[in-house]
């Protein structure tokens, strides 16, 4: 899903028949199915996705994506757990407690609060580019000098950095300083394997029932400490709900998406 600069994913992670997100918001999965959060920042700006799942923060004091680049949380950022997120049905007492989420009215929400940082002064008006010919007569001239930043380094705040999906290599530090490019391909863009179900495009009458999310398994996924300036006060929030669907259902989904029609043919003309 996506909102203005940013936008949200649920991809599936190892084994499974995957995930598929619908026009309502829900995303359809399997109970066992571990996922990451593919968090995209579409703007020319720094930013911080604060994310919580089941009513819980898992970013402590923010993840750090960078301009046109691309993140993917697989766990919570603490350091005392380093489970990945996987997908757990409804009903599950060692999971979610003596109610089994069923009291929980933020079961299954995936909500991702982005703020994006304030450039570093007031931005002022620049002159239109000369014309080619007043470049011309003008002749060459010499580069201008850079100027320096403008941060005010008393008001910088700590958050945590860019994910690295490596040991003693954490963004900033790597070749992956800059993240994922956005040219990558989307998981729903990978050849699809043989299905005997029709496409068709799922309702929420195919929800089995409500999902939450557990930890399972380990996550080599490490983070380091970095610096921003102020952040906006106003937040782009995305929100999306995980779901347990039946699996003709999630199957049919992905097909809808996954078996692209080739670009009609204008009509002949004489």
């Amino acid at each position: 899903m996506r909102n203005g600069d940013f936008a949200v994913e649920v991809v599936p992670r190892g084994k499974g028949i995957g995930v598929r997100e619908i026009g309502s918001g829900h995303v359809l999965a399997r109970p066992g199915q571990v996922y990451a959060l593919r968090l995209r920042n579409f703007g020319p700006l720094r930013c911080v996705a604060d994310v919580t799942i089941d009513g819980r923060s898992v970013t402590a004091g923010g993840l750090v994506i960078e301009p046109y680049c691309t993140e993917e949380l697989e766990r919570p950022i603490t350091p005392d757990e380093d489970g990945r997120f996987t997908v757990v049905a409804e009903g599950d007492e060692r999971v979610f407690g003596p109610d089994g989420g069923r009291d929980n009215a933020a079961l299954g929400l995936i909500e991702v609060r982005f703020r994006r940082e304030l450039p570093g002064g007031p931005e002022r008006a620049r002159p239109l580019p000369p014309t080619l010919n007043e470049t011309l007569l003008r002749g060459p001239t010499l580069p201008a000098p850079s100027h320096p930043s403008r941060l005010n380094p008393d008001i910088l705040a700590p958050f945590n950095a860019s994910a690295s999906t490596g040991p003693r290599a954490p963004n900033g530090n790597g070749a992956n300083r800059f993240g994922r490019r956005l040219d990558a391909a989307p998981s729903s863009w990978l050849s699809p394997s043989e299905r005997s179900v029709e496409p068709r495009e799922p309702t929420l009458d195919d929800v089995e029932r409500a999902a939450g999310t557990g930890l399972t398994g380990h996550s080599a996924q490490r983070f380091t400490p970095t610096q921003l300036g102020p952040l906006e006060h106003e937040a782009t929030v995305i929100q999306l709900r995980l779901v347990i669907a039946t699996v003709e259902a999630i199957d049919a989904a992905r097909s809808l998406v996954e078996q692209p029609t080739a670009p009609g043919r204008p009509a002949a003309r004489p």
